[in-house]
């Protein structure tokens, strides 16, 4: 019965392509819409597996549509740990093994006290045992007991890479060489050659490179499938990178695709829907051009601009921040998120939403401080984030910092309980952040106070009854830290040398800070502290910049905190992991890179600027990309960068290019431009740059005048949409002088 839905569906599918929807968007949408017309595990697990890769990427993609394929898959699983080919049918090994590599690939979207990642977990552990207790002789069978073949063997090795087993560990080893010698008569060779290389590659055992040259050879033939095009695209993808080759597959892929207004599939034959390929490419297809954009993204090894629009998807309706996703707004997590968005995106709407979230709460955490006669960190952290986006005038901030100083005792800030360290490094951060000289008496005294304290770290202090009878209670990692922070303009590495000594000591072995490390009573072990990603970040920070660099081992730690672009377990953490990565420079982030800022014209509002001489050349790259993205772009000539994105179109040496990305330098004379130490015929030459303002991206499209055919040749292609690297530099020869710029006769070169 679903098959004959499936018909409909699919029928009402094969009409003309006339919307812009981004082609993640539209093909996952085919996917979660196409969820009750899937029969087999197989296509759930793959759409699942496609969902997964693209859960943060896609726009209108949520976790509530990931979680229901991962239901459905819980469901279909048998007593037995394995399952079916379809519900309720006998398990089978490749079924059990393409459910459990689905699951493995999503579990990390959830959390760990949640229900739903407790079940993924059992149930990994049930397939995975299943797929243990199926292994015969050298190899898998379809089935318990009967004798190795290729297919169930390739996707159990596949399987158990995913989860953690390498070359090294039982079954592996003995089923490589099984499959290097085996021959199958149930699968074709191009689905043979993708699935060994994505087995191997998971195991970590050296993919041969005649299997990669045999899948360049049948992904560049016309006699395979379109399913068998997606399946070995995403592979050369995954395993290649996104390299000049790759993109023309992307664009290739692309090309292929079947859609309407809203949906994007593939199939090998649109009247072909029946034998269940459909739903197979399609996810294929979408892991390539997800794992192309992870691939491409901010460049280097962290991508902050994922994390930063994983951050913005999280926003309350209100405009700010909860502690965790759909929490309540705070003032706190707010400012770290704001100004982590801040690192990617300049001005966006999201950032102006957050910032008249915290005008509103300005004036209510003011009166409140007023009325109470002491400090409360919501103030602190409104003004720290209006202070951030320079949005306070000289009045306003004279006006705080008469009320900040007015709740000073003698260098102090109290609470309830007394004066207290945490409170009074709030105020030394705001007063700085206000403008305050450092040499001002309130700050002089509040820094003496702090240093004056006995104990090796800051925690609470307690002033009881008495004036002069004071209690210490333990240090703290998190008020060492706000001490420390406030306090790092203001001292020498000398003067806090023994709260550093004590902070490193916090520390705990291989990972990082918590809370307390440990607390003993008599001797006794009573609590041993969990390391926190946010106290973590801060300490290295704390510490770097008093001299001491735990950066890269750090760095190495977070990596395993990372869940679907966010990070640790609350958005403060999230935020502030976007801006350690964005402040460690060489070590993480490369140049932008093309890839970065041609994704954005489709999906932001880009003007093309020309200088004099170049209109033409503009009005070409315009119906180009229109046609491309279909999107239609404004052209006017150059006057200056306004607060947006802009494709420039010129000469080679009106703009000096390391204004805007440090990492190109182009010169030029009569007969050549030069990148570098290479140089290019300047009459045939197109050279891409990618670049930044501080307002928004920058593609320079530079060559000599007259380029007019080769830009909008290379234009239209949509292989610009799969290009990385740092520049791109295009050349034309013209093969068969007959005059005419052809995409073949095109040399082009993606350099870094």
């Amino acid at each position: 019965m679903k098959r004959i839905f499936s018909l409909v569906l699919i029928l009402l599918m094969v009409i003309p392509y006339v919307s812009a929807v981004p082609i993640l968007d539209a093909s996952t949408r085919f996917l979660t819409e196409g969820k009750d017309y899937m029969d087999s595990t197989q296509e759930i697990s793959l759409s699942l597996m496609a969902l997964g890769s693209s859960y943060s990427i896609a726009e209108n993609l949520t976790k509530e549509n990931i979680t229901l394929f991962v239901e459905e898959l819980l469901e279909r699983q048998n007593s037995d740990g394995g399952w079916g080919y379809y519900e309720g049918s006998i398990s089978n090994v490749v079924d059990t093994s393409y459910a459990v590599i689905a699951l493995k690939r999503v579990i990390d979207l959830y959390y760990p006290n949640e229900d739903i990642y407790r079940k993924i977990s059992k149930a990994l552990e049930n397939g995975l045992d299943f797929i243990s207790r199926s292994y015969t002789l050298n190899g898998w069978g379809y089935i318990p007991n009967t004798l190795p073949e290729f297919y169930p063997t390739v996707m159990a090795l596949w399987a158990l890479g995913e989860n953690g087993y390498t070359e090294k560990s039982r079954y592996v080893g003995e089923a490589i060489a099984y499959l290097e010698s085996a021959e199958s008569m149930e699968i074709s060779e191009a689905k043979v050659v993708g699935l060994k290389i994505l087995a191997y590659k998971s195991v970590g055992y050296q993919v041969p490179e005649s299997l990669i040259e045999k899948a360049w050879d049948l992904v560049n033939s016309e006699a395979i499938t379109i399913d068998e095009r997606a399946l070995l695209t995403y592979v050369l993808t995954t395993y290649e990178g996104l390299t000049f080759e790759v993109a023309k597959l992307l664009s290739r892929l692309e090309d292929l695709a079947e859609s309407n207004e809203t949906l994007i599939y593939w199939a090998n034959a649109p009247e072909e829907w029946t034998n269940g390929e459909v739903f197979a490419a399609s996810a294929f297809a979408v892991m390539s051009f997800a794992t192309a954009n992870a691939l491409g993204g901010v460049g280097g090894i962290i991508s902050i601009e994922d994390s930063c629009a994983a951050l913005e998807k999280v926003q309350n309706p209100d405009g700010g921040w909860g502690y965790r996703a759909g929490y309540s707004s705070d003032d706190r997590t707010t400012y770290y998120v704001l100004k982590a968005l801040k690192r990617c995106y300049f001005k966006d709407e999201v950032i102006e939403k957050g910032l008249e979230w915290v005008e509103a709460r300005l004036p209510e955490n003011m009166e409140k401080v007023s009325k109470e006669g002491r400090l409360n960190s919501a103030y602190i952290y409104n003004l720290l984030t209006l202070l951030e986006f320079n949005m306070l005038n000289e009045t306003e901030k004279q006006s705080h910092i008469s009320l900040i100083k007015s709740l000073s005792e003698d260098g102090k800030w109290k609470t309830i309980l007394g004066p207290q360290p945490y409170d009074t490094a709030l105020a030394i951060k705001a007063l700085l952040a206000l403008g305050v000289d450092p040499s001002d008496e309130d700050i002089v005294k509040a820094k003496e106070w702090l240093l004056s304290l006995p104990t090796d770290g800051w925690g609470l202090r307690i002033q009881i009854a008495v004036p002069f009878r004071v209690r210490y209670i333990m240090p703290t990692v998190p008020t060492t830290l706000e001490v420390l922070e406030a306090l790092t303009p203001l001292v020498t590495k000398e003067e806090v040398e023994r709260h550093l000594t004590w902070l490193m000591e916090q520390k705990i072995e291989d990972d990082g800070w918590p809370v307390v490390k440990e607390i003993y009573i008599r001797d006794i072990l009573m609590y041993l502290g969990a390391p926190s990603v946010e106290l973590t970040i801060r300490a290295t920070k704390v510490l770097y910049d008093f001299g001491i660099d735990y950066r890269a081992e750090m760095f190495n730690w977070l990596l395993d905190h990372r869940s679907d672009s966010l990070w640790g377990t609350t958005l403060t953490e999230s935020a502030l992991a976007v801006l350690f990565f964005s402040e460690m420079g060489e070590v993480v982030i490369k140049p932008i890179s093309l890839y970065q800022v041609l994704k954005q014209i489709p999906e932001k509002n880009f003007t093309i600027l020309y200088t004099s001489g170049y209109n033409s050349t503009a009005v070409s790259l315009g119906e180009a990309l229109s046609e491309v993205n279909e999107k239609s772009l404004g052209i006017k000539p150059f006057e200056g960068f306004g607060d947006s994105n802009y494709i420039v179109v010129s000469d080679f040496s009106t703009f000096n290019i390391p204004q805007y990305n440090p990492y190109i330098k182009v010169k030029s004379d009569d007969m050549y431009v030069y990148l570098d130490d290479k140089s290019y015929p300047i009459n045939d030459t197109v050279i891409l740059i990618p670049g930044k303002t501080s307002e928004g991206y920058l593609l320079f499209v530079l060559s000599s005048k007259g380029a007019e055919d080769i830009v909008s040749t290379f234009f239209s292609s949509t292989i610009i949409k799969y290009l990385n690297g740092v520049v791109c530099v295009i050349t034309h020869e013209d093969k068969n002088h007959n005059g005419v710029v052809e995409f073949d006769e095109l040399n082009i070169e993606l350099v870094g």
